[in-house]
């Protein structure tokens, strides 16, 4: 099972049907496995974006596109609040880490406890068994999927559109600075990292390095967000004072402030090429991949 174009898929709509087949078969086996909650939580939310993601690429050449982007949208949602718990805890201490001054511990046990909380509110079992019931349905429904374009066409327009958002979304967050900015460039350079991954054997080494330039762009922009999130959520108690909220926002600023520079020079190697330059390069390259297919 691969999250990647084959050399035995027929054609581009087997290909698309396949994928998103074996990453929600992932996602109901790891309902399955009866694994820690927050794990399976973190890993269906995954796979859900990465069939997301496969949409977007040849969405201009699927008329379902917008059912089944929202179909999975709402399979994962349900899923968030716990994970966005127990993900500001962790954010907290590995930005606090060891050399935590006193005034911190209220703020990590109050995290703790809305993590908890958080927990036995949402019931994760019976929110996994809905979720997993949606998965089911869904495996039935990709068997229907209709691609209406052959080979590279069925791709090229979701690659350029997806590819320039992204160079948009990086200016933007330049040039504003602001949360919202860079977590919007976060889920374009997801995408590209999607793309590039289900496209990478038309072009293995180059496209390998590639990803691995969106994968640590998009690691990057993930450690920002989470921190816009702690920033936004710090819990108010009597026993947290406006000192250590002050201090706490002061490292979150500085640490964002060193993860939009990093970003900021891989997405400058990233984004480097036009993206009607990009798609033309690609198109070529495929219909060399698919010649190499013919003649093995």
């Amino acid at each position: 099972m691969a999250y990647h174009l084959l050399r035995e898929d027929p054609d581009m709509q087997a290909a698309v049907r396949r994928i998103a087949c074996e990453q929600v078969r992932k996602a109901v086996d790891r309902i399955d496995s009866r694994d820690a909650p927050d794990t399976v939580i973190h890993d269906v939310r995954k796979r859900c974006k990465k069939v997301r993601g496969l949409l977007r690429l040849v969405r201009p050449s699927f008329s379902g596109y917008k059912d089944e982007n929202a179909r999975f949208r709402d399979i994962a949602g349900p899923l968030g609040p716990l994970r966005d718990a127990t993900v500001q805890l962790d954010t907290f201490e590995q930005l606090i880490r060891s050399d935590a001054p006193a005034a911190m511990t209220a703020v990590r046990d109050a995290l703790r406890m809305r993590r908890d909380a958080t927990a036995r509110l949402e019931a994760p079992d019976a929110l996994l068994a809905a979720a997993r019931s949606a998965l089911q349905d869904a495996l039935l429904r990709i068997d229907t999927w209709r691609i209406d374009a052959r080979g590279f066409d069925a791709v090229a327009d979701g690659l350029e559109d997806s590819y320039r958002r992204g160079r948009k979304a990086m200016r933007t967050a330049d040039e504003q600075g602001d949360d919202d900015a860079f977590h919007t460039w976060r889920k374009r350079a997801k995408d590209h990292a999607m793309h590039l991954r289900i496209l990478q054997p038309i072009w293995p080494g180059p496209m390998r390095a590639q990803r691995n330039c969106a994968d640590a762009l998009g690691a990057l922009l993930g450690d920002h967000h989470d921190l816009a999130v702690l920033a936004e959520r710090v819990p108010t108690r009597p026993d947290i004072g406006p000192e250590a909220v002050a201090a706490l926002d002061t490292r979150i600023r500085a640490r964002q402030h060193a993860l939009a520079r990093q970003a900021g020079a891989l997405g400058a190697r990233l984004y480097a090429e036009p993206p009607t330059g990009l798609v033309k390069a690609w198109r070529r390259r495929f219909k060399a991949w698919r010649r190499e297919c013919a003649t093995d």
